[in-house]
C-alpha cells in the first residue's frame, strides 16, 4: 500500500473542499436575503439600496474566498505530496525487529503484514509489523519499528470497571460486536458495514467548479490585483500614520540632511573657535548606517583629558542639534592632545522620526 497519489487526486480533493465552502457561503447568503434588512436609525438609504449592497458584499466575500483558495492552492498539495511521500518513505525503510517468539510454542514468528500507525494524536507517525506463528497458533504480535510492543487495550465496562468480554460475528459485509460485562447488565452492541458503498453522484460539481475554482489565468489575475489593493492600503495607512502624527513628521522635514561635506563646513569653524583644529574624516563605514570616524587636536596645552574629552563632546552635540548627524554613544578618546570619535548619519526616515521622538531635536 502507498500513500502517495498521481497529484490530479489532491487538486480534486483541494478543488472538492474549495467547492464546500463556497457553497455554504451561497446559502447563508441566500438564507439571509430572505431576512429582512434592518435599516439603522439615522441612515438615509432605501430598502432597495441596502438590499444591492447586501449583494455587494456577498460577491466581494467570494471574490477574496475564491481567489485566496487559488493562493493556498498550490502550497498545500505541495504539503499533502511531501506528506504522504514521507509516508511511503518511512514505510519502506523500517525494520521489522527480529527474533519475536510466538507466546504458545516459542517458534520464531514471521511478519506477514505492515502498515503506517499514524492516528496516535501529537505522536510521530511509526510503523507497525504484524507477526504471525508459522505452527497456526495464536494469539499473533504486533510491534513497532523500534521493537516496542503493540498492546490492544482491553474495554472496561463504564458501570463497575469489570473487563469486557468481546464477540464478533460477521453475517455478510455486516460485523457485529458486542461487549458484555460478566458483573453487571451492561451491554454495548455496534455494527460495521463493510459493503462497497455507491458515491453520490454530484451533478452540480462540474459546473460549480468552474465557478469556484480559478484557472491559471483568472488567479493570476486576482493576485495582481490584490498586490494593487494591498499597495493603495499601504499606501493609505501610511497617509493616515502621517497625518495622525504630522507634527513629527513636520520636525523630520526641517532636520537638514548634511552630506560629509557640509558636515565637516559646519563643525571645524566651530571646533576651531574652542581650540580645536585640523578637523578630519577617515574612510566611512558604508553598511546600513553610515559611521564616520574622524580626529582633530586641541591647540589648548592646559586641558587635560576628561576636560578636553567632555567640552569637545559638548560643543559637538550642540552643534550637531538640528542636523540629521549625531556624535555616537561610545564617546570621544584622548590621547596627548588628539581626539577621535565618529558621528553617525541618520538617513531613513524611520530614523529620523526616532530622534525626534527621543527628543533630541528640538
Amino acid at each position: 500500500m502507498t500513500h502517495l497519489e498521481p497529484k490530479q487526486h489532491y487538486i480534486d480533493q483541494y478543488d472538492k473542499l474549495t467547492v464546500e465552502r463556497c457553497r455554504r457561503l451561497e446559502r447563508t447568503h441566500k438564507e439571509t436575503s430572505k431576512e429582512e434588512i434592518k435599516i439603522p436609525k439615522g441612515e438615509k438609504i432605501s430598502k432597495k439600496e441596502a438590499e444591492r449592497a447586501h449583494v455587494m458584499a456577498h460577491n466581494l466575500m467570494m471574490y477574496f474566498e475564491t481567489g485566496e483558495a487559488y493562493v493556498r492552492k498550490e502550497p498545500t498539495i505541495q504539503k499533502w505530496m511531501d506528506r504522504d511521500r514521507e509516508r511511503d518513505e518511512l514505510l519502506e525503510s523500517a525494520q521489522a525487529p527480529e527474533g519475536i517468539e510466538c507466546l504458545t510454542c516459542g517458534s520464531v514468528m514471521e511478519v506477514t503484514y505492515k502498515h503506517l500507525h499514524d492516528w496516535e494524536e501529537g505522536k510521530p507517525d511509526r510503523v507497525l509489523f504484524m507477526y504471525d506463528c508459522p505452527q497456526g497458533h495464536l494469539p499473533r504480535r504486533t510491534f513497532f519499528s523500534d521493537g516496542e510492543e503493540w498492546k490492544h487495550k482491553r474495554a472496561v465496562c463504564p458501570k463497575c470497571e469489570s473487563e469486557l468480554t468481546r464477540e464478533e460475528k460477521k453475517k455478510g459485509d455486516i460485523i457485529t460486536t458486542t461487549e458484555s460485562c460478566p458483573s453487571c447488565d451492561y451491554i454495548n452492541t455496534t455494527e460495521l458495514d463493510f459493503s462497497p458503498k455507491k458515491e453520490k453522484v454530484d451533478k452540480n460539481f462540474v459546473k460549480d467548479r468552474e465557478r469556484f475554482c480559478l484557472s491559471e489565468k483568472e488567479g493570476q489575475k486576482y493576485i495582481e490585483a490584490k498586490g494593487q489593493l494591498e499597495s493603495i492600503g499601504q499606501f493609505m495607512d501610511e497617509l493616515k500614520e502621517k497625518e495622525k502624527h504630522k507634527k513629527d513628521y513636520d520636525e523630520v522635514d526641517k532636520l537638514k540632511k548634511l552630506t560629509v561635506i557640509e558636515l565637516e563646513k559646519l563643525l571645524a569653524p566651530v571646533f576651531e573657535k574652542q581650540g580645536y583644529t585640523k578637523l578630519n574624516f577617515g574612510d566611512p563605514d558604508m553598511g546600513k548606517d553610515l559611521f564616520l570616524p574622524f580626529t582633530v587636536y586641541d591647540t589648548k596645552s592646559d586641558r587635560k583629558d576628561r576636560d578636553s574629552s567632555f567640552t569637545l563632546q559638548k560643543i559637538a552635540k550642540e552643534a550637531l542639534k538640528g542636523t540629521n548627524w549625531r556624535l555616537m554613544s561610545d564617546g570621544i578618546s584622548y590621547r596627548s592632545g588628539i581626539l577621535t570619535g565618529r558621528f553617525r548619519a541618520y538617513e531613513r526616515e524611520e530614523d529620523l522620526l526616532k530622534l525626534v521622538r527621543r527628543g533630541k531635536v528640538k
